[in-house]
């Protein structure tokens, strides 16, 4: 079957390195498409000074050239928190014959249990945990997932034979770049965050004025 790639966040803003990632999970996997999911309010973090509508903007721009990338505004037409076991069970049922394979990082994956429902979540989709490859020594699996985890180099079969419930690990050497660095730069006026971010998402931040403070 079909593998959709989810891929939640704030993208505040959405920058080069997370096109990057995104781009090595599709073709790691063989993705159908990767739906890169704006979170409205989410559950971990502060809620972004920049709205949801100016987030989902600039993930528009920024893969509007890229067809298999595909922007989804499910959990800001939800509103309210923005819990990914709600979502998860909405895709599950826009979604009924491809498998779901939501992306994460290692950081986020440790922090699972402090989720919504998190054991529920590999009833819905599998998971891929996107790691450090300098890291591989420091990989941690949750005794609940033991007997889940499958070799990336298998992941692709098993992922399109199954519509959820396994999990993976995928080592990558990210750029070094950061949403929150680039949003202080911007904050001094700092227009070398260009070759960080996609060319027309930075010209949407200029004519919105975004980030003028930092959030």
């Amino acid at each position: 079957m079909e593998i959709i790639g989810i891929f939640g966040g704030t993208f505040n803003p959405i920058h080069n390195g997370h096109l990057a990632l995104a781009q090595t999970v599709l073709d790691t996997l063989h993705c159908t498409q990767i739906r890169f999911i704006p979170a409205a309010v989410p559950p971990h973090k502060a809620t972004p000074a920049v709205t949801a509508q100016h987030r989902a903007a600039m993930v528009q721009l920024a893969i509007q050239d890229r067809p298999q990338f595909v922007l989804d505004t499910c959990e800001l037409d939800r509103q309210g928190t923005s819990y990914t076991i709600e979502t998860l069970h909405l895709l599950r049922h826009r979604f009924p014959s491809q498998a779901l394979c939501l992306i994460m990082g290692q950081d986020s994956y440790q922090k699972l249990p402090t989720w919504r429902r998190w054991l529920a979540l590999l009833d819905y989709c599998h998971i891929l945990v996107v790691h450090r490859a300098d890291r591989e020594k420091t990989l941690f699996l949750h005794p609940e997932h033991e007997g889940k985890l499958i070799d990336i180099a298998t992941a692709p079969e098993a992922f399109a034979a199954q519509a959820n419930g396994l999990i993976s690990f995928l080592p990558i050497t990210p750029p070094d770049i950061s949403s929150t660095r680039i949003r202080e730069r911007l904050s001094q006026n700092d227009d070398t965050v260009i070759t960080e971010i996609p060319p027309q998402v930075f010209s949407y931040i200029q004519q919105n004025r975004l980030y003028k403070t930092v959030d």
